[in-house]
């Protein structure tokens, strides 16, 4: 089936992106290939079918075939060898074989022979893998390498089994009662004054957070904030120690914390704070009177409105996701949930670094150990992956396609707010064929399926 998700890097661009695992008796090699070419290569390859989707090939080599990709593999590893008497690379390549180390000659002589052996079997096998594929080595006299490829697994989804209930947006009279707050202090009025602050005071504030050791906070540093003194936007304690603070006073105070606080890493550690009272302001807000609210709640009614519908769209999107992985089959390769486990642990790592933290300090706020994080990474791996596969038999079954037209308008809209210049150079990233291009088809597809099933 087109348009799959994963397959979108390893259609055209397999051997390009192929992030190969080569494993010997002695070691494990993770990297990208090197671009050799034995076009000359036609290797014996025998083919199983395995449960699970999986295909593994046998590539059996001749001697010469051998021989020739030994060659070029110690031309690659000459380039890294100091030999004496020798530059890098200009050593004989009797010599290179008699000091080169037998096991990753082995290994770069698989490497130099993989791209062509893996476009034979697929080609000649008609394989479709939809992730990078595994090589082992299984004897070096003759070289055998089994490549195992992962095929798109066979699906079923009960689509009788996914509903989704309709419920009625109300605006409730606490809803209301937030819109006017909402709307006075969108329509109060602040004035510089000359005095020391006090509650309902509006502060523009420099804030730099420290921790213990006098370093600074990631996040915690702010230039011209505005602080509300009261408003319990800040920590507890925060807005207090600015009552009586003037324009031009610095102050510096030790809080903590709270135990349950949105960053993890900072939840119930202790900070000093810093601040410069840049202006103080008084805070008028707006008379309540029959005439603003009847103009201003009708717009605000409306907005209300539009945010309660649109909350309760996403809600139903969440539960329209569940149904679809409660009611889709499917039986995964160990390859497959690996493959995906990765990525997950790369995002998560991503995460942490953004924020400025470490795996320890992740495991000791949130009170779980490498396991745990291991355990719940392997089931929402198999879960993301279970379905993304009952989507995309779903917008099969139901034959959902993207028309060209619809491509172009799409693309016109993204692109809408950037100048002529930023269009031209990201133009080839959407041609038809890009990732980027099918990567918009595949969201555009989902997103008419939902409709369809939201209906």
């Amino acid at each position: 089936m087109e348009n799959e998700e994963w397959r979108m890097e390893n259609d055209r661009h397999l051997y390009r992106l192929l992030r190969c695992r080569i494993n010997s008796q002695f070691s494990i090699l993770n990297s990208q290939f090197l671009p050799y070419a034995l076009r000359y290569m036609s290797p014996q390859i025998t083919v199983k079918k395995l449960p699970k989707a999986k295909v593994e090939c046998r590539a059996v080599f001749t001697a010469e075939e051998s021989a020739g990709a030994e060659k070029r593999a110690l031309e690659s590893l000459a380039l890294h060898m100091n030999l004496p008497g020798f530059r890098p690379g200009k050593a004989p390549i009797d010599l290179v074989h008699a000091k080169a180390d037998p096991e990753k000659l082995l290994e770069e002589t698989v490497r130099v022979l993989l791209p062509d052996t893996m476009q034979a079997a697929i080609k000649e096998h008609k394989i479709t893998p939809i992730i990078p594929p595994s090589a082992a080595i299984e004897q070096s006299s003759p070289l055998t390498i089994v490549l195992t490829f992962i095929e798109r697994p066979k699906v079923s989804v009960k689509e009788g089994k996914i509903t989704v209930d309709k419920k009625e947006t109300k605006i409730e009279e606490k809803d209301i009662e937030r819109m006017i707050d909402s709307l006075i202090v969108e329509h109060q009025i602040s004035t510089v004054v000359e005095r020391s602050a006090k509650t309902g005071d509006k502060l523009m504030l420099d804030v730099r957070g420290e921790d213990k050791e006098g370093k600074l906070i990631p996040g915690s540093e702010m230039k011209a904030r505005p602080v509300v003194i009261g408003s319990k936007a800040l920590i507890p304690g925060f807005e207090d120690q600015l009552v009586g603070l003037k324009t031009g006073d610095k102050k510096s105070f030790p809080l903590k914390f709270p135990e349950k606080y949105h960053a993890e890493h900072l939840a119930g550690t202790p900070v000093t704070f810093h601040v410069e009272v840049k202006s103080v302001e008084e805070v008028k807000k707006p008379e309540l009177s029959d005439a603003f609210v009847k103009e201003k709640f009708q717009l605000e009614n409306a907005a209300m409105k539009e945010q309660e519908d649109r909350i309760e769209k996403q809600r139903r999107e969440g539960t329209l996701f569940e149904a679809i992985l409660k009611a889709t089959s499917v039986e995964l390769a160990d390859e497959l949930i690996e493959d995906e486990f990765r990525n997950l642990i790369e995002d998560f790592a991503g995460t942490l670094k953004e924020q400025g933290m470490t795996l320890e300090q992740w495991m000791e706020k949130s009170k779980k150990t490498a396991k745990d994080l291991e355990t719940d990474m392997r089931k929402r791996a198999t879960e993301r992956l279970t379905l993304r596969m009952g989507i995309q038999q779903l917008i099969h079954d139901k034959e959902i396609a993207v028309s060209e037209d619809e491509m172009h308008q799409a693309i016109q809209e993204l692109v809408s707010e950037l100048d002529t210049e930023k269009r031209l150079e990201i133009a080839p990233l959407y041609a038809p064929g890009a990732r980027n291009y099918e990567q918009l088809k595949w969201q555009k597809m989902v997103e008419k399926l939902m409709e369809e099933l939201l209906k």
